[in-house]
């Protein structure tokens, strides 16, 4: 006698709901000066970060500024 292959088991297949896209907002308009950050000084070595890694004397937080009209 011939025995036929025992049948394949299959698992259930596992649906994931996907999960709701996240819209950002944004605006057009210009930021105010609160929300473009901050610029460091330092004034023993008088730069700014990042260009001077280590202020000995302790790093001022200036507000940004425009480079000059030349």
């Amino acid at each position: 006698w011939y025995y036929p292959p025992p049948y394949y088991y299959y698992p259930p297949t596992v649906v994931v709901p996907a999960s709701p896209p996240v819209y950002v907002e944004r605006s057009d308009a210009a930021p105010d000066q609160s929300q473009q950050g901050w610029w460091y000084y330092c004034d023993t070595s008088r730069g700014y970060y990042p260009y001077v890694k280590t202020c000995p004397s302790g790093w001022q937080r200036v507000p940004p500024a425009p480079p000059p009209a030349q």
